[in-house]
Formats: structure tokens, C-alpha cells, sequence
């Protein structure tokens, strides 16, 4: 029996038919057009892999005889760096106010990226941005008050949401990050792997609800977090001096990282799985429960979604691989890719599944040019059924056909709900997921005062979970007076809308996208109301500033994707469920530009979509060809008092001032109106119904 050895590796792969045939390394990517389902408008989710079950189950291990390929200078730095220290521990102990640059890749490993104030001229002010590890968004109430501490006494004021249900912590100086990483360590935290080429956070629902699904999907999620955690104790030394700060695992985890019967591990090495060279890139992973697409499911290397019997007793997990967003402008041959159906396991083997997937990357990813490491590329270039057949060796069995699964929803969990258990939790918007001045006071009291855990979500939001109902009164006062609003009173669009913080800190933004989208959102409510579209509707919107994709914008109805100063790159087709690839539609829109571009498409889609057609399907179904055409034949909607408007004034001399005060904001008269309307509504809730 082999085990590892070199990435991209030969593998001799034994099929049930007993007939070997030679699988060889990464040989290169296919155009942009053999990408295949994942580049068209699908749903995966409701597709049955219709292979018949084989008789024959065991599976032999691959043979790895030693190459040598070319690497990038990432893997050059993880080689020499001692388990993730080296420079790192050097570079901790000078009196600079930064580090070089190869102990800034080693950070990343650390949970922590090195950044500068790019608003600031003259000599660079350097900060650290740190990123916390919490599987399913789970936040102990004790590690909650640690970063609202921290991000006062240490960072920029603020706490920020992240979209795979972390907080960032901006603005930490060099010389107090060890102060900062061993208070989150101490405080039942950590930022471990939240950064790097390694298994990032393990995303879940974050719903507390007491249901068997719901909690079987969490603890799996757990279980699959701690089998990729590194095992070298590199963080530990660095940051609390080698005091050793560990939890029991359960046994099946243990059973699991130490298995190594189908060569899946390195024999005697501090890193069984991940070895010297960790993974080619950063690989993700989603676990989640039939109809719930709270995760962005087909956004990650990994999906995992529960499969239960008719009285929802867990029986294993249908998986999806190869998704992933981030791309590179004016390079076609990088492309967000959406995950596609693997098959399905029992689920006392779904970490072995795993591990077998991120070994299968480990070993053939490529490793040479970072811009093509992610796995969407291996899987691209190989096809599902090769990469399948590579992955049953390492994982020992034969993968069964995918289970049938129902049509999926973005659940985001805002406003109150029941648990289940005699308790509530309440779902919480965050603009952007910045929580800073009185919200994040509030919250501070409120979590404080009643002693409540928290859970953050991946659309950027906060809850607070194991509410009394004797409490809903009171905390839904307090929240409202801060400006936490029940969702029935923020604007539809800022429900689902995402932004990454781009500049001023970010080294790869190329434009505003967290700073900007405020604007983007009140000049699109604008089109809105001008095209005669109501209030409550909405699309999916999404800003990132450069083409990584970390606010996930191929996935959004209407994603803005940074490509110059003020300028964005616009992708039309994602769906609400998320189900659906987005495709660019339009380059170089300057933003003083956008009405030019949203009004003739929203004017057609409010007088020329099929009965509750979404945005995204509308320009699916119509084409982009036509879309453009609509663009460069615009001449702008007739000018009309819209007498949506006037309905809220008694007459026309209110609605005239209102519309004067509003110029003045840079508002509608109908937005400013709205917005008075819903600060007073909220000043007056009593904690009465949501």
C-alpha cells in the first residue's frame, strides 16, 4: 500500500471492470466553453445521477510515483517555513511596523492578512486585518464580547461580517497582534485557517432551530472543520507560546484523520493530510439541508447537503464539487464555476468522503500558477466522471447515485422565529455587515444583559439566539431605538444585497464596493419608483471591488464587479436561490453611468415579464442580445407624476416640499417620505408581533 508523496502525480486507476487505465497530471485547462453545466443556466440541485449501484465496492489506491514540476514562489516560502513559522517568528520580534514579504503568505495561514490605509498618501500605514474561524457561524457569548473589546481597544471601532459567517478585525498593529490573537484564542476562539491554502470556514445554516436536520448539518459541519484543522501546533507556538488549547474531538473525527488505508496521509508527519505544502489554494467547503440555500451551496469546492428518510432521521449526504468564484479580468480562461453532483454516502463515511476529496486536490491541483489552483480548474480539465473515479481510490468505495432533492430558497432568518425548543432567536440586517457606533453598543448590551450566544450568517447578518419570550419586548425596543430594524421596515433591496469592504484597506481593490454600495442601492430604488416598479420588490444585488468574488457577485441577479477608478463590470442572470451562473452583460460602466444602463432594463422587465418572473430569470429567458439592444435605444421613460408617490401625501403642496427637502439628500420625495415613515414606525414598536 502506497501513501502520498508529490502533488501532481501519475495515478493508475483500477475501474470495477478490472481494466486499468493511466491517469496522468494536470495537463491544462479547457476553453471557456467546455466549462459545460456549470456555464449554463441549470439547476443542479434537482439532478438524480442515474449510475447503477455496483456490486463490486472496494476500490484500489492510486499509485503516486514521484515527478518534478515547476512551483509558484507560495510553495517555495510553505517548503522553508518550518510548519507555518518560518519567517514569520522572526519577523514578529523586529521593531517594524510590518512584515516581509514572504512572512505575509505565512500569516495568511495564521488568519491574518497584512494591509495599508490606500486613502492615506505619503509613507504606508501598515494594520493587520484578522479573520476568526467559527464553523456555522457560531459565536459563544463570551468570544462575542472578546471582539467587541478587541475591535475598541485594538482595531478601527468597528467589527465586520463576513460573507462565510466570520468576523474581520481591521486595523491591528503589528505590535499588539499577539495580545489580540491570544485573547480571541483564550476566549473559546480562534482565527486558525481562516486564511490560506487550506480549508477555510465551514459554513451551515446558521438558523438555532432544535431540529434534527438542522443540528445534524451543524455537527457536521463541525466534524469536518476540525478533521482539516492543522495538527502542528504552528499557530499555538506563535501565539500563546505552545500552551496547548484544545478541545475533546469526537472519536469519529480522530478515526477519520488518522486513517490512512488508502494512502490518503503523509506516515510521521505533524500534518498527516496536509503535509509540508498544505493545498495549492484555499478550499471551501458548505453543509447544508434540503431547501435551504442560506450557504450559497454551489459557491464551494465542497457541498454537503443532508439527506434524511421519510421521519427526517439523517441517513447520509448527497455531495457537489467544483464551485468557486474568484477570476481574473481580460482572462478567459478563469471563471466562476458552480459545484456539480459528485454522488452520494452513508453518513458514517462522509469524512472519509472529504478527505478524500481535498486529498484528490492535494495531490493534482496545480501548484505552479496560483491564478488556476483552485479545484473548479482540476475538475474542468479533467471532467466529473475522471475526477470521480480518482477520488473513489483515495476515498476506498464507490460513490452511489445522487439523491433527489427539492427546488431550493434563500432563507436568510431575519426578524423572530421560533427555535423549537421554547425559545427565539431574532435575525438582525447589517448593512454590509459593519456593525460599529450605537448598533454595535446595543448589541454589546443587549448580548451582555442577557447573556445570549450569537450566530452570524452568510449573507453578512447577526443572530441572536436562546431568547426568552419574556425578552422579545424589551431587546426588540432596544434594537429598534439603534437602528436594527425588523426586516419589514428596511428597504427590500438591502435585504439580500452583499458588499465586500474594498477600499480604503484591501491591497486588490480596483474600486469602492462596501463604501459605494449605498449609493448604488438608493439610485437603483430611484429606477424603481421612475419605472413604475413597487416597493416591495427587489433583486439580488451584489459589489465586490476587484474580480475575487469574495461578496459572491456571479451569483446575484445583478452583480457589480470592480474593473477601473468608478468603474464596474456588470453580470446579469444569477437567481434568488442562488442556483444560477451569472454572466458578464456589460465592461467599463462608469458609475455616473448606471441609470443609462438599469432603467431600460427594469422598464421592460416591470411591462414584459411572465407572471412572478424574477429579474434574473427575465434576462435569462430574454437575452442578452436583446438586453444590449434595449441599452443603446434607451431615450428614458416619459416624465410622469407617479401617482405611487402621491399616494402618500394628502396633497399636492406636502408632496412638493417633500420632493424640495429630498433633492437636497439627493432622494426621491418618496424615499425620504418612506424613510421618516419607517424611523417613526420603528421609534413606536412595543416588541408586538414581527
Amino acid at each position: 500500500m502506497t501513501t502520498a508523496t508529490s502533488y501532481g502525480a501519475a495515478h493508475s486507476a483500477v475501474l470495477k471492470e478490472g481494466k486499468k487505465i493511466q491517469i496522468g497530471s494536470y495537463g491544462g485547462l479547457r476553453s471557456r466553453n467546455s466549462v459545460g453545466l456549470s456555464r449554463r443556466h441549470v439547476n443542479l440541485f434537482s439532478v438524480s445521477i442515474a449510475r447503477p449501484n455496483p456490486l463490486i465496492r472496494a476500490v484500489s489506491t492510486p499509485v503516486k510515483p514521484e515527478t518534478e514540476t515547476k512551483r509558484s514562489k507560495v510553495e517555495i516560502i510553505k517548503e522553508h517555513s518550518n510548519f507555518i513559522r518560518y519567517p514569520l517568528n522572526e519577523e514578529l520580534l523586529t521593531d517594524a511596523p510590518n512584515i516581509n514579504e514572504s512572512a505575509t503568505q505565512i500569516i495568511k495561514f495564521h488568519g491574518s492578512y497584512q494591509q495599508y490605509n490606500r486613502d492615506e498618501r505619503g509613507a504606508r500605514s501598515y494594520s493587520f486585518m484578522l479573520r476568526t474561524k467559527n464553523p456555522c457561524g457560531k459565536v459563544p457569548n463570551k468570544l462575542y464580547l472578546t471582539m467587541d473589546d478587541l475591535a475598541d481597544q485594538f482595531g478601527i471601532g468597528t467589527l465586520r461580517l463576513t460573507t462565510r459567517q466570520t468576523f474581520q478585525l481591521h486595523g491591528v498593529l503589528k505590535k499588539n497582534l499577539k495580545t489580540v490573537m491570544s485573547s480571541i484564542i483564550h476566549s473559546m476562539g480562534s482565527t486558525l485557517g481562516a486564511c490560506g491554502d487550506l480549508n477555510r470556514n465551514v459554513l451551515a445554516p446558521a438558523a438555532p432551530f432544535a431540529r434534527k436536520d438542522y443540528q445534524f448539518a451543524q455537527q457536521t459541519a463541525d466534524n469536518i472543520a476540525a478533521l482539516l484543522t492543522p495538527q502542528s501546533g504552528f499557530y499555538y507556538d506563535m501565539w500563546v507560546d505552545g500552551e496547548k488549547i484544545m478541545s475533546a474531538e469526537p472519536p469519529e473525527v480522530v478515526k477519520a484523520r488518522n486513517d490512512n488505508s488508502h494512502g490518503t496521509n503523509f506516515p510521521d508527519s505533524p500534518e498527516p493530510i496536509y503535509g509540508t505544502q498544505f493545498l495549492p489554494r484555499k478550499f471551501k467547503i458548505a453543509v447544508t439541508v434540503p431547501t435551504d440555500n442560506s450557504v450559497d451551496l454551489l459557491t464551494n469546492d465542497v457541498g454537503v447537503v443532508v439527506v434524511t428518510d421519510a421521519d427526517g432521521e439523517p441517513q447520509g449526504f448527497n455531495l457537489f464539487v467544483g464551485g468557486g468564484m474568484g477570476r481574473t479580468h481580460r482572462l478567459e480562461t478563469t471563471f466562476p464555476r458552480l459545484a456539480e453532483p459528485l454522488g452520494y454516502v452513508p453518513k458514517e463515511d462522509i469524512l472519509c468522503a472529504v478527505k478524500a476529496i481535498v486529498v484528490t486536490q492535494r495531490e493534482n491541483g496545480r501548484r505552479d500558477d496560483r491564478k488556476y489552483s483552485r479545484m473548479k480548474y482540476l475538475i474542468s480539465s479533467w471532467g466529473i466522471e475522471k475526477f470521480r473515479s480518482v477520488v473513489e481510490q483515495y476515498y476506498g468505495k464507490k460513490f452511489e447515485p445522487s439523491r433527489e432533492l427539492p427546488e431550493w430558497e434563500f432563507k436568510s432568518y431575519l426578524g423572530w422565529h421560533e427555535q423549537g425548543d421554547g425559545g427565539l432567536f431574532c435575525g438582525l440586517h447589517v448593512d454590509s455587515g459593519r456593525i460599529g457606533g450605537k448598533m454595535k453598543a446595543t448589541l454589546r448590551e443587549i448580548i451582555e444583559k442577557y447573556n445570549l450566544d450569537v450566530r452570524l450568517t452568510p449573507n453578512q447578518n447577526v443572530i441572536l439566539c436562546g431568547i426568552r419570550k419574556a425578552w422579545k419586548r424589551p431587546i426588540t425596543t432596544a434594537l429598534a431605538q439603534a437602528g436594527l430594524l425588523q426586516p419589514k421596515y428596511v428597504d427590500p433591496l438591502n435585504l439580500t444585497a452583499m458588499a465586500c469592504p474594498a477600499l480604503p484597506l484591501c491591497p486588490l481593490a480596483i474600486t469602492e464596493a462596501e463604501r459605494g454600495i449605498p449609493d448604488i442601492l438608493k439610485r437603483i430604488r430611484a429606477v424603481f419608483e421612475k419605472v413604475g416598479l413597487k416597493y416591495n420588490e427587489s433583486v439580488v444585488i451584489r459589489a465586490t471591488g476587484c474580480p475575487n468574488g469574495c461578496a459572491r457577485p456571479y451569483m446575484a441577479e445583478l452583480g457589480f464587479v470592480g474593473d477601473g477608478p468608478n468603474s464596474y463590470q456588470l453580470w446579469l442572470g444569477g437567481t434568488p436561490n442562488q442556483t444560477s451562473l451569472a454572466r458578464t452583460f456589460m465592461n467599463k460602466v462608469k458609475i455616473h453611468d448606471l441609470e443609462k444602463v438599469l432603467e431600460p432594463l427594469f422598464y421592460n422587465w416591470k411591462r414584459k415579464r411572465q407572471s412572478k418572473e424574477s429579474f434574473g430569470d427575465f434576462t435569462n429567458r430574454v437575452g442578452f442580445e436583446t438586453l444590449q439592444e434595449w441599452v443603446e435605444k434607451w431615450d428614458g421613460v416619459v416624465a410622469t407624476r407617479s401617482t405611487y408617490n402621491l399616494r402618500l401625501f394628502t396633497d399636492k403642496d406636502t408632496y412638493e416640499k417633500m420632493d424640495e427637502l429630498a433633492k437636497l439628500q439627493n432622494k426621491t420625495a418618496h424615499q425620504l417620505a418612506m424613510e421618516v415613515i419607517r424611523n417613526y414606525a420603528s421609534a413606536q414598536q412595543n416588541g408586538k408581533g414581527e
